[in-house]
């Protein structure tokens, strides 16, 4: 008995000092309360808003295999754009305009027209306007039009304009005679355009063309090119990677954007135009390494999504491919935005590649405002919601905090209408680590070489009877919390 008592006293201590470890281990939560404003529903977000952007020069065979890479029977890459659920796909960018890029011929543009069937996108396509004559350009345009007019969303004539025209007025008068030629009976007398697709410096280009021929029957939309962060060589060391790595998913990335839409948005809208972002990303010329390849995008590329579909944005294509053209000479180099890539069975899925997904499933629908009504420690947490014709409700979820400071959220989502069901889906990284490149999931699956993806939504608690429901999102995490009415 004696024994006991003192192996009892020894062990006591013991527990409660377990107890605290175990306790100071535990991911520390911040409680956040949401409430979804289903009063006042937004437009509906475009099935087609999440689009690519590729250069023009892979519409040419693969020098290495002669094969296209556009093509009807390229089922990984059918599978994959499915798979990520794009819908809209347009190829231009600096090889549209480089003499030493060949034009793609009829056999290219049928092998690049077959896959836009196959894969069930809208399509823009590029003519060349520098160092080639309006007629060249029709006779690519006729054909074009006559053969595959259904597919096409627009017609791009030229890419970047404000590199070899310095000012608006020149440019335009050089476009509308291509324009012309283009829309002359014996060419393509049905084409419509979207234009001017400049750099992000030329900007006020968007605002004059709207200014300038907004009521043109022949004018589909505006489009522009935008990287907030500039030019990825600028991050040259794992020290500025992690600065920006900060800044990407910082608060602070708004006020760029809202600087970026006051440009020219307002000249858009104010001649009942609207405009799509046909080339963007994170940074330019290929991304910055470190921040561009790595789930830093995954969770970036989700927010920038939204921000412009609340803001009027009729899409966005995400430059990729398997190298970027770096201006109009020297070698190309392999990019690190890209959403995919190459591999031996087919693409390898990378970090933005993840994030159209998460877009993808919670997207399908009308905006709902998502407000924060209490968020006491200041937790860099944003949210979206959009509404289905049948009602469901998705609220997206992106817990931006990381690192050993990263904080756990303890998010209460107020809907204000009853739901019989739950569920919830998670995208993440291997130990919630922002910098990895490999291992993201969503549901719990990755998405393979041949774009298949077996991802698992996971059945939540019945929502409370006035529709709120808990759940718990880690640091370094999105997720998308699906309420059925």
């Amino acid at each position: 008995m004696k024994t006991n008592s003192m192996l009892r006293r020894l062990l006591v201590p013991v527990a409660c000092f377990l107890f605290a470890i175990t306790a100071s281990n535990a991911p520390a939560q911040s409680a956040v309360t949401l409430k979804a404003d289903t009063a006042n529903v937004g437009r509906a977000i475009p099935a087609d808003f999440c689009g690519l952007s590729y250069e023009i020069k892979l519409v040419l065979p693969r020098p290495d295999s002669g094969k296209h890479y556009f093509r009807s029977d390229n089922q990984p890459l059918i599978n994959v754009f499915k798979t990520l659920g794009i819908k809209h796909l347009r190829v231009g960018g600096n090889t549209a305009e480089r003499i030493t890029v060949d034009i793609p011929n009829r056999t290219d543009i049928d092998a690049f027209f077959g896959f836009v069937k196959a894969a069930d996108v809208k399509a823009i396509y590029t003519v060349r306007m520098e160092s080639n004559a309006p007629t060249a350009s029709a006779e690519i345009a006729k054909y074009v039009m006559d053969k595959y007019g259904s597919l096409v969303d627009c017609l791009t004539v030229g890419n970047e304009p404000d590199k070899p025209w310095k000012t608006y007025a020149p440019y335009a008068e050089e476009w509308k005679k291509y324009t012309t030629v283009i829309l002359s009976p014996e060419y393509a007398p049905t084409a419509k355009f979207c234009a001017p697709s400049t750099t992000p410096r030329g900007v006020p280009y968007a605002k004059a063309m709207a200014e300038d021929i907004g009521k043109w029957e022949h004018l589909a939309y505006i489009t522009q090119h935008y990287y907030p962060r500039g030019g990825g060589g600028a991050v040259t060391n794992a020290t500025i990677a992690a600065r920006d790595r900060g800044i990407l998913l910082g608060t602070n990335m708004y006020s760029v954007y809202q600087r970026f839409h006051d440009q020219f948005v307002p000249a858009v809208k104010a001649k009942g135009l609207n405009y799509r972002m046909e080339e963007a990303n994170s940074y330019s010329n290929g991304g910055a390494e470190g921040v561009s390849d790595n789930f830093t995008a995954s969770l970036w590329i989700v927010d920038f999504l939204y921000w412009w579909a609340q803001h009027d944005a009729i899409g966005i294509n995400f430059h990729t491919g398997e190298k970027v053209a770096r201006g109009t000479v020297g070698p190309d180099r392999p990019n690190v935005y890209t959403a995919f890539t190459s591999s031996p069975n087919g693409y390898t899925l990378l970090p933005t590649g993840y994030g159209m997904k998460l877009f993808n499933l919670g997207s399908q629908g009308r905006l709902v405002p998502i407000n924060v009504a209490a968020n006491a420690d200041n937790l860099n947490l944003v949210a979206y919601g959009a509404l289905a014709s049948d009602k469901t409700l998705c609220v997206t979820i992106l817990n931006r905090e990381y690192d050993t400071a990263g904080r756990a959220a303890k998010v209460t989502i107020n809907t204000g209408t009853p739901s019989t069901r739950a569920e919830m889906i998670s995208m993440t990284a291997p130990g919630g680590v922002i910098t990895s490149i490999s291992g993201i999931t969503i549901g719990g699956s990755g998405i393979d070489e041949q774009g298949n993806w077996t991802g698992k939504w996971t059945q939540l608690p019945a929502p409370e009877k006035d529709g709120s429901i808990t759940v718990t999102v880690p640091a370094a995490t999105g997720v998308v919390v699906k309420l059925q009415p």
